[in-house]
C-alpha cells in the first residue's frame, strides 16, 4: 500500500509519502482511521483507492489542512507526545477533558488488526457503565498503536 499526499489547491497528487507491504486486516485498518503518522508527521486521510484489485493507495493531506474544529489542536499535540512501543498493534484511548486529551487506561484492549478495524467502525464504546463517543483516530504505525480520540457521553 501506498499514502500519496493530495494539494487541494492544485487538484493533483503531490508524492508518495511512504510505501509499504501489509497484510489484508492491516489495510481495512489502516483504511479506516482519520489520519496516520508517517515520520513524525500527521496527515489526514481523504480518500482511499485500489487499481486493479491490489494496487491500494490511501490520499492524505497536512493534518492542519483538515483538523477537525473544536479538538483538532489537542489530537495533533496528543498524537505526536505519545510514545510507548508495542510488538503488535494495540488501541490507546485518549479521553477528552474539557481542554485536552488524557491516556484512558482500559483493560482488554484488543492486539488483533481485525477487531481494531471492527472498533473503527463504531461511533460508541460503553465500559464499565460508561459511554464513551469516538471523535477522531489516528494510526501509528511505527509505534504499533491505532489512538481512538473519544469523550464521555451521557445516553
Amino acid at each position: 500500500m501506498t499514502y500519496r499526499s493530495w494539494s487541494d489547491d492544485r487538484q493533483a497528487e503531490t508524492g508518495v509519502l511512504e510505501q509499504t507491504s501489509v497484510t489484508r486486516d492491516e489495510l481495512f485498518m489502516r483504511k479506516l482511521v482519520d489520519a496516520t503518522l508517517v515520520k513524525n508527521k500527521l496527515w489526514a486521510h481523504l480518500s482511499n483507492e485500489c487499481q486493479d484489485g491490489r494496487d491500494h493507495a490511501v490520499y492524505v493531506t497536512a493534518y492542519e489542512q483538515q483538523m477537525p474544529d473544536e479538538y483538532g489542536a489537542a489530537i495533533a499535540d496528543a498524537a505526536l507526545a505519545m510514545c510507548k512501543m508495542s510488538s503488535m498493534y494495540s488501541a490507546e484511548y485518549m479521553l477528552w477533558n474539557g481542554s485536552s486529551f488524557q491516556e484512558l487506561e482500559l483493560t482488554a484492549s484488543s492486539t488483533y488488526t481485525m477487531e481494531l478495524a471492527e472498533q473503527l467502525l463504531d461511533h460508541y464504546m460503553v465500559r464499565g457503565g460508561k459511554t464513551y463517543e469516538f471523535l477522531y483516530s489516528v494510526l501509528d504505525a511505527d509505534r504499533k498503536k491505532v489512538l481512538f480520540y473519544m469523550k464521555e457521553v451521557d445516553l
